[in-house]
């Protein structure tokens, strides 16, 4: 018996969950035209139709993996909007915005980025079409992110899988160590923009960063953090300095792996995976890989 859940999405969620769709999923994935969709596909044995309603209809015999792959943190991120009211976030002072990528991807880095504006420049970060990195086409990002980091005062900080499992084998908490590069990253704008406004997209309880900002001695006067932050121009250049990043990053571990790998945790993913692992072993996958993620676990031979 095929298992149905339903979400409510608005117009920027469907759109970015598309692009992401279309971006992770496997090439022989079935999209088609329905009456009255933005969009539909069937892949993996899930059947996706996304209504110009905003309902969102997801159907198959095993829906976890699917939504843990794919839809994971849908129902919260748009449930917070909506309480919230999905009002826009102003821009009236000097702000350090700050987000992530990589995050839920097995292969390549996780990198946060953080970029410091001011309000006079909003329109100059609209007119390059800066968005959440989610809802733009990777290769159209690089030419954005080359013009925010020549233009704009930015950080960037990175963990290639090597380091990145040598830290979550000390912290097994994914967001302690996106906590660490975050403040890392806002820490080095804060020191040359004392006054700003810290953006960020709240990825786990607030007192996560703050007290890691604390630590590292750089309190900024303001944090905000509140989900789909991604909708402020400064944290949408951050999204997209830290996409681009991450892509340079994810390219390295392929040529250092000898195979195509994907984006994503998905089933193309434990295929390469595999391929990966026949080709190097347990040393290749920690070099481009962060194995924690349960793609490992479906690796036959691989020692915990």
């Amino acid at each position: 018996m095929s298992d149905t859940r339903v979400y409510t999405l608005d117009a920027a969620t469907a759109l970015a969950l598309e692009q992401r769709l279309r971006r992770d999923l496997p090439p022989d994935a079935d999209w088609r035209r329905v009456d009255h969709a933005r969009f539909a596909v069937k892949a993996d044995g899930v059947n996706l139709v996304c209504y110009r309603s905003g309902k969102l209809v997801v159907q198959g015999k095993v829906l976890d993996r699917f939504v843990r792959d794919h839809l994971a943190g849908l129902a919260e991120a748009t449930a917070a909007a909506a309480a919230a009211g999905d009002q826009a976030l102003p821009f009236d002072a000097p702000t350090i915005g700050s987000d992530e990528a990589g995050k839920g991807d097995y292969f390549g880095p996780l990198v946060v980025a953080a970029v410091y504006a001011e309000p006079a420049r909003a329109d100059e970060l609209r007119a390059m079409g800066i968005a959440d990195s989610k809802t733009l086409a990777d290769q159209r990002m690089f030419p954005m992110a080359e013009l925010v980091e020549r233009g704009f005062d930015c950080a960037v900080r990175a963990l290639p899988p090597t380091e990145y499992n040598a830290r979550w084998a000390a912290d097994p908490n994914v967001n302690h160590v996106l906590a660490d590069l975050h403040a890392e990253a806002i820490g080095a704008l804060l020191q040359r923009h004392p006054d700003a406004t810290v953006l960020v997209d709240r990825f786990a309880s607030e007192d996560v960063l703050a007290s890691r900002l604390r630590r590292g001695r750089c309190v900024p006067q303001r944090l905000v953090q509140v989900p789909r932050a991604e909708a402020h121009p400064v944290v949408g250049a951050a999204s997209v300095v830290a996409r681009v990043h991450f892509l340079e990053g994810f390219k390295h571990c392929e040529e250092d792996s000898g195979t195509e790998l994907h984006k994503g945790a998905g089933e193309p993913v434990d295929a390469a995976a595999r391929r990966a692992f026949a080709i190097g072993g347990r040393d290749l996958l920690a070099r481009i890989a962060k194995l924690h993620f349960k793609n490992s676990q479906r690796l036959p031979g691989l020692r915990p």
